[in-house]
Formats: structure tokens, C-alpha cells, sequence
């Protein structure tokens, strides 16, 4: 990995000086090696700034929004991408949100990203370093070196991962990497909540979205939440009230998640940023799982210029309505 960062900031040098972007958006270390920060790249002498490491995983896409509203009009905005990441640009390319001559992509082929906190129950304090390889990670610590399976350390959104390499790029840093995703059933967790009864399931639902500050940081990172105007803080109608009772907040919970139905890139964004831990990727997996059963479409969460729910079609399914709703 450190190669590629070397091949990183060479790439962003190369695009400033030949005048190609007006910013570059990548990472640059946090106050931990192990967390990463974005980072807004303007000028040819602060591309030293930016790193590449096991840690990087933090979601990019939604921040093209923003500098695609300050970028001048013929100016290109740099960003590196993993493939998730390339995945939300996808989505806000098929949005119409931004254009393809608005982006100089530098793809990588990430073999995984290492969550810190993962990492930290295994080791008893965050690593100051990782190498991820073919089956197993490992980790050092400031006194000594640890080798774990993928499963034990990795992100989650990593561990169900189809692409980790982006589809489109306007270069390459190392090679392509093509493998499955280290966990094979991606909708286990949707399974077992399928499997108990609607009583449990409802307790379940409860429990987590008790938990939620309305904080909104899910909707802001996610790549396929670009309304100009969110439904969910109209005041005229008003959908949603400021309480966080519980019916307000499966209201704002459930609106989200179907807003995104067929749309949904299954990066794991709104997840990762929750600052209370709901698991929100449960739900858009059902989704997910649902649209992919019901249109046979093998990878749902890939974008493409018309999703199973953007178009009608007489011959769309409906088994969802039961026998009541069949004609």
C-alpha cells in the first residue's frame, strides 16, 4: 500500500500541473494513523498531504456534490476511489448530479479496508499499522505483530464485497483485483431477521432506532440521497415531527431506506457514520434482497440508467401485494 500512495500523490501532481483538476479529494492522517480523514487537495504543493493505507475507508463520493457546486465551470474535480466509492460515483453520474467531465477518477483495487475498532479488541489498542493479504491481516501494534483471518478484522462492508475495484477510472493505482466477497451470504443478517416473528422483529426495530439522535449524518453521506430538497425536513407538508418518539422515528427511518429502494450502492456509508451504531444496512439489505428476488436482478446494488423501481412496466411483479392484491 505504500507504493500506491507514492503512485497517489504522483497522480495528483501530474493532474495539477497539467491543470486537469481544480481539487483533489483523497485522505490524509487523522489524529490516528488508524483513522483517516478526508482531505481537499487545491494546490500542487499540498498533495504530499495525502496517504493510502489499510485504514482508508472512509466514504468520498457525496463530497463531489460540494465541490461540484464551487468547482469553476470547465475546472475537473480529482478523487480516489475504491470501489464502493466508485460505485456512489456511478450513482450520482445516473442521478445527473454531476458529469463525467466534471471527475478525474484515480481507481485502486482495495483488497479490504481494516476497521480500527475491530482491530482493537483483537490487538488491546488501535494498530499503528496493517497489511491486508490474500486470506488473512496483519497487525502491529507499538509492541508486537498479529495475524488474523479477514473476517476478524476487516469493515463489514468489506467482508460482502463484489467490487473492489471500481468500473470506472481515468487511471489505475497497482492492478485490478477481482475476487468474491469474503462472506458469501451477503444477506445473512436479513435471513435471520426474516426467520423470527413479526412481534421479535418489531422489538428489534424498537430497540435500535430508540438509540437514534436524528442526527441526519446517514442521509448526508449516502450517494443516493441528492435531493436538492429532503422530504424528510419539509415543513409544508410536514412528514416528519421533531419528536423522536418511536413512531417518528421509524417514519424517518423507513422513509430513508425506501427513498433509496433499487438505488442503493450497498456501500455501507450510513452505517459506518452512525454515531450510535444503528444497523442501517440491515435494512437496505432487505431492500436490496427484495428487488433482487422479486426482478431477478443478480446484483442490485449495481447502478445503471434505469433501476427496477424508476420505471413502470405491466409486467412488473406483485407478488408483494399477497392474494388480496392479485388480479
Amino acid at each position: 500500500m505504500r507504493q500506491l500512495q507514492k503512485q497517489l500523490r504522483q497522480e495528483a501532481e501530474d493532474a495539477f500541473a497539467d491543470g486537469h483538476v481544480e481539487v483533489f479529494i483523497g485522505y490524509q492522517e487523522g489524529f490516528e494513523r488508524a483513522r483517516p480523514v478526508p482531505v481537499f487537495v487545491r494546490d500542487r504543493e499540498s498533495v504530499q498531504e495525502m496517504v493510502l493505507n489499510e485504514f482508508s475507508g472512509v466514504s468520498l463520493s457525496k463530497y463531489l456534490l460540494r465541490e461540484a457546486e464551487r468547482a469553476q465551470e470547465d475546472a475537473s474535480i480529482g478523487i480516489v476511489a475504491r470501489g464502493c466509492d466508485g460505485l456512489g460515483i456511478e450513482r450520482l453520474l445516473y442521478d445527473q448530479c454531476i458529469s463525467r467531465e466534471q471527475l478525474y477518477i484515480v481507481g485502486v483495487g482495495c483488497p479490504g479496508v481494516v476497521d480500527p475498532e475491530k482491530a482493537a479488541q483483537l490487538c488491546g489498542e488501535i494498530p499503528v499499522a496493517a497489511e491486508v493479504e490474500k486470506q488473512q491481516v496483519v497487525l502491529q501494534t507499538s509492541s508486537e505483530e498479529l495475524t488474523v483471518a479477514k473476517e476478524e478484522v476487516l469493515r463489514d462492508k468489506c467482508l460482502k464485497c463484489d467490487d473492489p475495484t471500481p468500473r470506472i477510472y481515468d487511471a489505475l493505482l497497482g492492478e485490478e483485483i477481482q475476487r468474491g466477497p469474503v462472506r458469501q451470504n451477503r444477506f445473512d443478517g436479513v435471513e435471520q431477521l426474516e426467520a423470527v416473528s413479526d412481534d421479535e422483529r418489531y422489538e428489534f426495530w424498537v430497540r435500535q432506532f430508540d438509540r437514534c439522535l436524528r442526527c441526519f449524518a446517514c442521509r448526508n453521506v449516502c450517494p443516493a440521497c441528492s435531493c436538492v430538497t429532503c422530504s424528510l425536513e419539509e415543513e409544508e407538508p410536514q412528514w416528519l415531527k421533531r419528536s423522536t418518539s418511536s413512531s417518528e422515528q421509524f417514519m424517518f427511518h423507513f422513509t430513508r431506506a425506501y427513498h433509496v429502494a433499487g438505488r442503493c450502492v450497498s456501500c455501507g456509508a450510513c452505517e459506518e457514520v452512525c454515531p450510535v451504531g444503528v444497523p442501517l444496512m440491515l435494512l437496505n439489505e432487505k431492500l436490496l434482497k427484495d428487488v433482487g428476488e422479486l426482478f431477478e436482478e443478480p446484483s442490485p446494488h449495481l447502478p445503471s440508467e434505469t433501476e427496477p423501481l424508476g420505471e413502470f412496466s405491466y409486467d412488473d411483479p406483485e407478488g408483494w401485494r399477497g392474494e388480496a392484491g392479485q388480479s
